[in-house]
């Protein structure tokens, strides 16, 4: 009898999460491809940076983003994720992706 056992997943690093959800925003993968790219770890100073000069929806990304890496963080920097402003320019896939994380969070 040859049994073969499953190879073990192995569990995403709280960067790797982050950087999935991060990708899972059309305006986002799009707007930090360059920075995605180099990135090894997340830091969210460095990515708050990346949004100086962008739309109001992809700020509203981008704050959601630091929030769910660290609500505490975020808060004290003064980078607040406000639903209804999102809601009110979010395009379908960008709502898509935050209705599919609030289905299933998964928090870095």
């Amino acid at each position: 009898m040859n049994s073969t056992l499953p190879i073990p997943q192995r569990e995403q690093t709280p960067d790797q999460i982050i950087f999935k959800l991060i990708r899972s925003f059309p305006c986002l993968a799009i707007k930090v491809r360059p920075w995605l790219a180099r990135a090894t770890e997340f830091d969210p100073d460095e990515f708050y940076q990346l949004f100086a000069r962008a739309s109001s929806g992809e700020v509203h990304c981008a704050l959601f983003i630091l929030n769910v890496w660290s609500h505490g963080y975020a808060i004290s920097q003064g980078w607040r994720f406000d639903m209804v402003a999102f809601m009110s320019c979010a395009d379908g896939g960008n709502r898509k992706a935050l209705l599919d994380w609030i289905a299933n969070p998964c928090w870095p």
